[in-house]
């Protein structure tokens, strides 16, 4: 994943939903999945729907055009 400029709290949850399914360990996976959810507990049920969605895209996108050497 390239760097992101985070400037809300709908681009961190998806950011963090991106790394807890992405992350190289399952210490780092539990971390992010924390903290998503920590995110998610001050935003509402839409918002919190439109970050996965989001983050389900980017994840599928990575996958079919990698932009890192993996």
């Amino acid at each position: 994943m390239k760097n992101i400029e985070i400037t809300n709290h709908g681009d961190a949850l998806t950011v963090a939903l991106i790394l807890a399914v992405t992350a190289p360990s399952d210490e780092q996976s539990k971390e992010a999945a924390e903290l998503a959810e920590s995110l998610a507990s001050g935003m509402s049920k839409k918002q919190v729907e439109i970050c996965k969605m989001a983050a389900e895209v980017a994840i599928e996108y990575e996958k079919r055009y990698p932009t890192s050497a993996s």
